[in-house]
């Protein structure tokens, strides 16, 4: 081979490794690396989202994922947005310690305390724009002490996005259920989740896990205002019999009284003020 083609085979295999680590990089919108498990071998600690084969999940890793609502498709970690529609965003959470140490012989060391989560998407894309819809799960006593993950969002047109208000949602086994989650949930600090009260304690054990749900909605920058169509208008002009021509004529007299007597203190005023300066 010679010289010149063991070169550009150099070359095209290092833009080759260079491009796989580019691609790795983009697809790992999850951290930190930290130790994986499995759904027959699970922590032996309290830690977030890190079995690689959940049966409903798959690999908890990526726990942030999108969906346009009421479409019945499935949560994706990347989704192109259209303008005037609302998309779901997913956040799933788990403590992947085995329930073995939720109890007082282990010292309570499966059980993750302080938990918290938090999550943020981007208010405005321009057309062809790429953003994160990002979530964070944090807590006092787990290894490592938060894990996020991240889900892009593509633009077909410029638009803005908005949080649909009231709309984020805790879903688990426990009695909060479908509680709505303070809108501490937008904030770097979070907001608490739990099992029986949101005060941040979730046992370990995938009985104990959930997800959360909130809505956003999508709006096209500079959207023409709409005229209204010929349904949205009213189908008659108000009723205007006898009472209600009566009831308009008395309201004429009422505010011409009104003006006339207005006119005449004016003047009585005004003269009053001439006598006592000593005028005619």
């Amino acid at each position: 081979m010679s010289a010149k083609k063991n070169s550009w085979r150099i070359m095209t295999s290092g833009l080759a490794v260079a491009l796989s680590l580019v691609i790795s990089t983009d697809a790992l919108a999850w951290g930190p690396e930290r130790p994986t498990f499995t759904n027959h071998d699970p922590a032996e600690y309290a830690t977030f989202n890190s079995i690689i084969d959940n049966a409903a999940v798959g690999d908890e890793r990526d726990f942030v994922r999108i969906v346009e609502k009421n479409t019945g498709n499935e949560y994706v970690s990347d989704l192109e947005l259209e303008a005037g529609k609302q998309y779901e965003v997913y956040i799933y959470y788990h403590n992947d310690a085995s329930k073995t140490y939720n109890d007082a012989k282990y010292n309570y060391r499966g059980v993750a305390r302080g938990v918290s989560v938090s999550t943020s998407f981007p208010l405005k894309l321009a057309k062809g724009e790429v953003g994160e819809v990002d979530g964070k799960i944090r807590a006092d006593n787990t290894e490592p002490l938060a894990v996020w993950d991240e889900a892009y969002v593509r633009a077909r047109e410029a638009m803005t996005l908005h949080y649909v208000e009231g709309s984020a949602k805790i879903y688990n086994g426990g009695p909060v259920n479908g509680s709505v989650l303070s809108t501490k949930l937008f904030s770097e600090e979070g907001t608490l989740i739990g099992y029986s009260e949101l005060r941040g304690m979730i046992l370990g054990c995938d009985e104990y896990s959930g997800h959360i749900i909130y809505t956003i909605q999508t709006q096209a920058v500079d959207a023409p205002v709409v005229p209204p169509t010929e349904e949205q208008l009213p189908e008659a002009l108000p009723e205007t019999g006898p009472a209600e021509v009566f009831l308009a004529v008395a309201l004429v007299i009422v505010v011409t009284a009104g003006v006339v007597y207005f006119v005449k203190t004016r003047k009585a005023v005004s003269k009053a003020t001439r006598k006592a300066k000593g005028k005619k």
